[in-house]
């Protein structure tokens, strides 16, 4: 799993200190203090697990976000 500490290694500078709210818990934070990662999601039409590039405010709530199955060798 892609995760980094760095958000502006993803985000373009000018949003790099925007706010955002974070999908696990709903805290707004600013993206440059976030943790960036390509967590799996599930589309709720098909089912069908996808990755996607998100912003999360801390890494335990990556962890809390991350289905315990996709984490493999980390869980």
């Amino acid at each position: 799993m892609l995760h980094s500490l760095l958000p502006a290694k993803f985000v373009p500078g000018r949003l790099v200190w925007t706010s955002s709210k974070c999908p696990e818990c709903d805290r707004q934070f600013v993206i440059a203090a976030g943790f960036m990662s390509l967590p799996h999601y599930c589309v709720l039409e098909t089912g069908e697990i996808k990755q996607g590039l998100m912003c999360f405010c801390s890494t335990s709530c990556l962890l809390r976000w991350e289905q315990p199955s996709m984490l493999g060798l980390m869980h």
